[in-house]
């Protein structure tokens, strides 16, 4: 019995001894990896070593405390996902995604693959483990960085998965452009007529044929509403939001650069529309589905929910008064 007892406390001492060397192997491990990558990259051209620190840095500052610091990061449009963003939409997106996860972590494994372009730029690759509320992914993603005002950029962000399954490229644009689906008495003559939206059309290499969105009515009294810089609308009718008697509606414009939020309440008055009120709106409140962008505040004025910057020039959401009255 008592050598069952040594062997029992034998296999245990040894048991932790294994475990121990082990876990200095795997520490030893990691860092002969990290000095491996170290050594490699040191091998690279001044140029490239850089942009591979931007990319760690910029995978570094992927958490709700930091990642506006990402602005600084992008060029004023970023082809992010296979679709045309600005940099502001870029971050707005981000912070969307990290609003709705109740944790988020990403991490760059193994060593960042550059690949220099006959024009100048750098496309980077490398895997990217996401876990996104306790379920890792990893990812095949890619960045190009372009020099820009002697600093690099990104102009590109996606990953091999979202390039082969179109439809994961939906999940960063959630803003819906309406087609013919809006109708109301914008007239005030007690009889409902079709909104009818037309937008530029594309070419066979998906450019746009003009930057001008048409609203039309089968009213044909009604005059139509060119819009210019503007690739799509999402309209709502905003039924009689300021007391004349007839609907109003509200246009959510996309512009070319991917830019959204610009927002214009228009009213039909004395045979003309009048754009009531124009502002811009929440980017995170035009994804998903219109918010209460505009709301009856009495007497002929509207409430309406706005980005302003503010005097450190962050954007800061006001809830604004307006009068409707001429």
């Amino acid at each position: 019995m008592k050598n069952i007892v040594y062997i029992i406390i034998l296999f245990v001492i040894s048991s932790s001894i294994y475990s121990c060397t082990s876990c200095g192997n795997k520490k030893k491990f990691n860092n002969v990896t990290q000095d491996s990558l170290k050594t490699v990259y040191e091998l690279l051209p001044t140029e490239q070593q850089e942009v591979i620190a931007l990319v760690y840095e910029w995978n570094k500052l992927h958490d709700t405390t930091n990642i506006d610091v990402l602005d600084s990061f992008y060029s004023d449009n970023v082809l992010f996902y296979k679709k045309n963003f600005s940099k502001q939409n870029v971050i707005q997106t981000k912070k969307y995604r990290l609003k709705k996860a109740k944790q988020y972590r990403q991490l760059i494994i193994g060593r960042i693959g550059i690949y220099p372009s006959d024009t100048g730029d750098y496309k980077v690759e490398f895997l990217k483990l996401v876990n996104l509320d306790n379920k890792p992914k990893v990812y095949h993603t890619y960045l190009i960085f372009k020099k820009i005002n002697d600093a690099w950029k990104i102009i590109v962000e996606s990953d091999k998965e979202s390039d082969l399954r179109p439809e994961l490229a939906s999940l960063f644009d959630k803003f819906e452009e309406s087609e013919s689906t809006s109708s109301g008495d914008f007239d005030g003559d007690g009889e409902k007529e079709e909104l009818i939206v037309i937008k530029p059309e594309q070419d066979t290499s998906g450019n746009y044929t003009s930057t001008t969105t048409k609203i039309s009515f089968t009213n044909l009294n009604l005059p139509e509403i060119n819009i210019e810089n503007c690739i799509g609308v999402n309209v709502l009718n905003e039924n009689d939001v300021d007391g004349d008697g007839a609907d109003d509606f509200s246009i959510v414009i996309k512009k070319p650069n991917g830019d959204i939020g610009n927002t214009i309440l228009y009213t039909y008055k004395r045979g003309e529309w009048k754009k009531t009120a124009q502002f811009v709106a929440p980017s995170s409140e035009v994804f998903n589905s219109r918010q209460n962008l505009i709301e009856f505040a009495g007497n002929g004025n509207i409430k309406v929910r706005t980005i302003e910057k503010t005097t450190e020039c962050n954007d800061s959401l006001i809830i604004k008064t307006i009068s409707t009255w001429e």
